[in-house]
């Protein structure tokens, strides 16, 4: 973590620059040999968002907390497309941030030609498991997501690009989107729990218009959604 960054809770708040290093911050971990290994963003915490929503309901554009969910997300989504990318062959090197290579075999591994750094599969493949964080339908939404979060004008803006991100499904397209809730890899919490907790957080009246509307697509989404009443996939 860098000296510039500033803590809100127990959740850093800072620049982008700041999440690409959380992103990839290393810790040491032994088998046979040590092994430096990336450490992914978290889910974010319902109460990080809620506190949001309560703060646009009551007509206040809360800029720091725009930025604490904000960013979070954003780091939590350089994640996913990291772990996207290590899916495919291509893990990023926890210690220089360069793309390393992986060699098959009995005894598969990963080697950066950057810096030399090299690591057991096996034990890389353990980071990110069962942690929600292959962006899989969701990739072109988490990518845009990344790129114009940044970039963004106004805090108004992003907190636009907030909502619609947490508010999308896998493989959405148009009116279609019988994938699962994107949120689910994004919000702590089960994926029922978490619509509940989408479903009711408290808008207001001074809510953007382009919220209000994301809204009750969602809601219309959702309802028509297999997972919405337990016939997705691996319900």
């Amino acid at each position: 973590m860098t000296a510039s960054t500033v803590q809100t809770g127990s959740r850093p708040v800072g620049s982008p620059d700041t999440f690409r290093l959380l992103a990839t911050e290393t810790k040491e971990m032994s088998d046979d040999r040590d092994c430096q290994l990336p450490v992914w963003a978290h889910r974010l915490r319902k109460s990080q968002i809620e506190r949001l929503y309560k703060s646009c309901g009551k007509g206040r554009l809360d800029e720091e907390l725009i930025d604490d969910v904000g960013f979070s997300l954003y780091a939590r989504c350089t994640s996913m497309l990291q772990v996207s990318e290590a899916i495919r062959g291509r893990p990023p090197c926890p210690n220089c941030g360069a793309t390393a290579q992986f060699h098959e075999g009995p005894t598969a591994f990963a080697k950066c030609r950057d810096c030399g750094w090299t690591c057991p599969w096996a034990l890389y493949k353990k980071t990110y498991q069962r942690k929600g964080l292959f962006a899989g339908g969701m990739e072109s939404f988490v990518r845009d997501f990344v790129q114009k979060f940044a970039a963004a004008r106004s805090h108004r803006e992003r907190l636009v690009l907030i909502d619609t991100l947490i508010h999308r499904f896998h493989w959405e397209s148009g009116d279609h989107a019988g994938g699962r809730p994107g949120a689910s890899s994004l919000i702590e919490g089960k994926m029922k729990d978490i619509m509940a907790f989408l479903d009711r957080l408290s808008y207001g009246d001074d809510i953007p218009p382009e919220v209000a509307h994301t809204r009750e697509e969602w809601r219309r989404k959702w309802r028509g959604n297999p997972w919405s009443s337990g016939r997705g996939q691996g319900s």
